[in-house]
């Protein structure tokens, strides 16, 4: 059984490995910068309307289609935002909720049906891609901003 610190040194060697080095580091330096440009809460919506558009694109849906429909691509886009959004940004699920307009339970729900799907790895293939392909826009973007 792995320990916290022993599958943290592994995502941040993944991480480094995916992004390069430079990179990297440059990017964790700007998550954990305090003085930015921007408050944190302008960044946080900046970056939650970036990953609805994004995912808008990414999951090949409109944004109708995004806000109520219940199929199979909504849902998972929706899902994705959720998931992504609260490892970005680290808010509560409550806060999240209240963004979203969903409940505390929804978006907790969300988050745990994105964990268990990218867990599958090759069983849920087109979703871990749609998943890594936002993830990567997303990076980009925190860099920017």
């Amino acid at each position: 059984m792995s320990t916290i610190a022993d599958e943290f040194n592994e995502r941040l060697e993944a991480f480094v490995q995916k992004y390069g080095l430079s990179h990297a580091s440059n990017l964790l330096e700007k998550l954990t910068n305090r003085s930015t440009k921007i408050n944190s809460k302008k960044k946080n919506q900046l970056m939650f309307n970036f990953l609805q558009l994004e995912a808008l694109e990414t999951f090949g849906i409109s944004n109708e289609e995004y806000q109520k429909n219940q199929k199979k691509l909504a849902k998972e886009a929706r899902w994705v935002v959720i998931h992504q959004f609260r490892n970005f940004s680290q808010l509560s699920f409550k806060k999240i909720g209240e963004i979203m307009e969903i409940t505390n339970r929804a978006s907790r729900y969300a988050f745990e049906k994105c964990d268990g799907l990218i867990e599958v790895g090759k069983f849920e293939q087109a979703f871990n891609d749609r998943y890594q392909e936002l993830e990567e826009k997303l990076v980009a973007f925190i860099a920017k901003i």
